[in-house]
Parts: structure tokens; sequence; C-alpha cells
């Protein structure tokens, strides 16, 4: 074929894609083709005539020139002859959404699963929380059931889980850091019931029962949670081994301490269980499971395994205090607080923004004289008031009293609202203490 039908044939081809295709991509990739085709038809004609033994020269020859010459032409003609709306775009490509398809040819957009999954995963004790709620309020029977088994081993795997993940260093520094020990402890057993004191006072001049202040009074004579406190310090990357330290020696203290104020407050004695059984409760809940953990840490395979599980051994301490919600929220949906009408409403309320009150002005004091994570520690145990010391002190206080019920009623609303406050504190706290 003569090279000048090769040129025509290649103009003719260049324009034809730039007609049907529209495209940059398509016409450059398409006049390249065309190009390598003139190209081979140069060199087919070149090399039909016969060879002459020449010099090697470096300057091209004319036919040669104005191949390439021609060549250029052609490129730069197809170039200005695209439209501007084709030319060379960085626009974005379109977003693809992911589908599934199922057996029957259909497709699910699967975007929207993947987005509610992650905000789950990054939200996942929260999330719990309510869960854990809902599920006690529709169906309490389970969570009553199973109230037992999970306060003995839940409660036992959320220690193993502490004492697992503390250095035995942490453990010594938080039980000789006195001014954290002594300031957690003079807020939770003084400065709380001597706040509560005018705020009773002004209560009692209302329409609110006075046994239920008589309850609330007791309630804020209490020490802190031995479980609750340490667990939510856990999930808010705060100091564990101090909220640790602080869960045992302000329940040792209760012993003395609580009959002593409820004496000096009320101006009645308490008799309550020797501190010898206090104590060996306390060594059966807390003490032995810590130092289970501690004992597993010293295998080198637990310690690495628990580097590469991290997330994993937190997921697993986060659904034991799950379970000990949902457990607490079931047994206060099941069985009552003996209290109806407006006293009713009036605690539901008043506790747990009372709490919220407390809670936060604790975490500003703290903020003023320890870092975010001891800050943390001292939060949760200076402002946690327990259960499972109160109600056998409030029983013990008011026995084969008719207005038990009312005594008791404070401290089994103020318990869940706690665990529910404090968990909806954990992501932010969490955050705080990560920067």
């Amino acid at each position: 074929m003569p090279l000048a039908s090769c040129s025509a044939l290649g103009r003719a081809s260049a324009y034809e894609s730039i007609v049907c295709h529209r495209r940059v991509s398509v016409c450059v990739l398409h006049h390249t083709t065309v190009i390598s085709a003139q190209t081979s038809c140069a060199l087919q004609s070149v090399a039909n005539q016969p060879s002459v033994q020449t010099a090697p020269s470096c300057t091209p020859s004319s036919e040669s020139a104005d191949v390439t010459s021609m060549h250029g032409t052609a490129l730069l003609a197809l170039l200005a002859a695209v439209p501007q709306s084709c030319a060379l775009s960085l626009a974005r490509p379109r977003a693809t959404v992911k589908r599934t398809v199922l057996r029957g040819g259909g497709a699910v957009d699967t975007a929207p699963v993947k987005r509610i999954t992650a905000f789950v995963d990054r939200n996942f004790f929260v999330c719990g929380m309510v869960a854990s709620v809902a599920v006690a309020g529709l169906s309490p029977g389970p969570g009553q059931a199973c109230e037992k088994f999970v306060g003995k081993y839940a409660v036992a795997t959320i220690f193993v889980l502490s004492g697992l993940g503390l250095k035995l260093s942490e453990l010594k520094k938080a039980a000789t850091n006195t001014k954290l020990n002594g300031l957690t402890q003079g807020a939770n057993l003084i400065a709380f019931p001597a706040l509560m004191l005018p705020v009773i006072s002004v209560l009692r001049k209302t329409s609110l029962d006075g046994r239920l202040l008589d309850g609330l009074l007791v309630t804020s004579c209490l020490p802190t949670t031995v479980n609750m406190c340490v667990a939510l310090t856990q999930a808010s990357d705060g100091d564990v081994a101090a909220a640790l330290t602080n869960a045992v020696i302000g329940n040792l203290l209760g012993v003395v301490v609580t009959p002593a104020l409820v004496f000096a407050l009320m101006q009645k004695s308490v008799q309550l269980p020797p501190a010898s059984i206090v104590a060996k409760s306390l060594g059966a809940k807390v003490a032995l499971p810590v130092f289970v953990g501690q004992l597993l840490r010293r295998s080198q395979w637990i310690r690495s395994m628990l580097e590469k599980r991290k997330t994993l051994a937190k997921r697993a301490q986060e659904l034991a205090l799950l379970s000990v919600v949902w457990c607490a929220f079931s047994a206060a949906f099941g069985k009552g607080l003996g209290v109806s009408g407006s006293d009713l409403v009036a605690l539901l309320v008043g506790l747990p923004l009372l709490h919220v009150m407390i809670l936060r002005l604790c975490l500003k004091i703290g903020r003023t004289q320890f870092d975010n994570r001891e800050a943390t520690a001292f939060a949760f145990c200076a402002s946690h008031k327990t259960l499972a010391f109160g109600l056998p002190l409030i029983r013990t206080l008011f026995e084969g009293s008719p207005d038990l019920a009312y005594y008791c009623a404070p401290i089994m609303v103020l318990h869940p609202a706690q665990l529910f406050i404090g968990s909806l504190f954990a992501p932010g706290l969490k955050e705080r203490n990560y920067s």
C-alpha cells in the first residue's frame, strides 16, 4: 500500500473514532494504533526496496523525516479536533456502590449495613447499655434468673482481666499514692454526706416523703462500689490500679465509718457484719481474681497474646459489665421499688441528675489535682455508692419496719443510674485520656 494511502486511512480512522466515541481516552488509543499501522506500512515499503550499503549516519533521511512530520501533524490535528467536553478530564470517578447479588438475580445495597456496623463498633459499650436496658425492660425474667450466676462469674471475669492487664508496679504505685487515695475516700465518705445534708434539709420542706429522704441520707453514707467503679474506669481508659485500690480501701473503711455516720446523722445505731466477714468477702470477690490475673500475666505467651488481642480482651470485659447491667435493670424492673406515684417520679428524675452533677464536680476537682487517667478513677470512686453493701445495711437498720421499701428505694434507683450514666461518660473520657 502506498504511504499516502496509509496516511489517508489513518486520518479517516481517527475521525471515525472521534465521532463515534467522543472520549479522549478512546481517541488517543485509536490514533496511536493508526500511527503504529502507518509506521508499519512505511517500514514495509522501505524493506521491499533493494538494500543499499551505506555508511551509518546520525542524520535522518528525508523520507523518514516526512513520515515523522506527518505523524506529528496528524496528532496535533486530532487533538485540536477534540471538543472541550472531551478534553482530558481529571473529574473523580463516580462512586461505586457495592451490592450483594442474591440467588434470584436481585442485588442488595450493603453500604448502609456497613455504616451501621461501623457505628456500633465505635460505640459498642453505649449501644450495649441501651440494648441491655431495653431487653431488661421488655423481659426482666431471664435477667433475674441469671442474677446470681452473673454476679459471681461476670464480676470475677472483670477482675481477672483487670489483674491480667495491670503491671505489678502500677498496683504498688496506686497503693502508695496517699494523696489520691486520701482525697478519694474523703470525698466519698465525708464530703458526699456533708453535701447531702443541706440538700435533704431543703427537700424536707417539700411534699416528698420523709422516709425516702431518710433512705437518701443513709445512701450518702455508703462507701464506693466494689466492681462498678473499676469496670467503668477500665472502659474509660483511666487508672485501673487506682480504682481497684480505692474500691478495696473504701469498702474496708465502710465497715467502721458508715455505722458511725448513720449514728451521728440519724441517731440510730447499726449492727453490721464483723470486719473479718467483710474482708473475706472482698478477698473472694476482688483480691483473688486480681491475683489470678497477675499469675497469668507472668506467662510470656499469655502476655504476648494479650498484646495481640487487646481489642478482644476489652470486648470481653465490656460484655461482662453489660451482663451485670442487664441483671441489675432486670431486678429493678421485675421486683419493683415498692414506691409509686410522685415519689417514684422524683427519684427517677432527681437521683440521675444529682449523680451527673456530683460526677462532673468530681471530674473538675480531680483534673486540678491529678492527671487525666487518675482524675477518671477519682471521679468514679468518689461519686459511686455501693448496692452490695448498702442493701444489707439498710435492711439491718430498719429491720421489721413497714417502710423498708422507702428506705431501700434510693440506692436501688441510684445503682443502675450510676451504671448507665457512667457508660455515657466513658467514650468521652476515653478520648480525653488517649489524647
